[in-house]
């Protein structure tokens, strides 16, 4: 939804290139929800010691890259990560940074120029 408004807000198309995340009660299924407006490279996004299953996030390329480490350090070994709000342009950069923790790290999708990166995390 943040992102959704934030695209309104500055006029800008956005395409969502996953399924719409559904609630669960379930313990097993953590779903970590962040908002990275305002976060900095050494601010603590979750104190909890949990590692997620995968990473989804919809921010700009320099946070991305900003945050690679500490995202990366929440994602179980062969977890998923996916990451939009990337101009084509900025892909080398990105994938650069998520290489060092992530396996497989590929545009997967491209839309009016903006992409979709992923990979899976490394790790045993």
């Amino acid at each position: 939804r943040i992102a959704n408004v934030n695209a309104e807000t500055n006029r800008l198309t956005m395409k969502s290139f996953l399924p719409p995340l559904q609630e669960t009660e379930d313990s097993e299924s953590k779903s970590l929800l962040m908002k990275a407006h305002s976060i900095s490279e050494n601010e603590v996004l979750d104190d909890d010691g949990f590692l997620y299953d995968a990473c989804v996030a919809n921010i700009l390329a320099g946070p991305l890259v900003t945050l690679a480490p500490r995202l990366a350090s929440m994602v179980k070994p062969k977890g998923y990560l996916g990451l939009s709000g990337i101009l084509k342009a900025q892909a080398e950069m990105v994938t650069e940074a998520y290489s060092q923790y992530f396996d497989s790290v590929v545009v997967e999708n491209e839309m009016e120029g903006w992409i979709l990166v992923t990979g899976i995390r490394k790790g045993s």
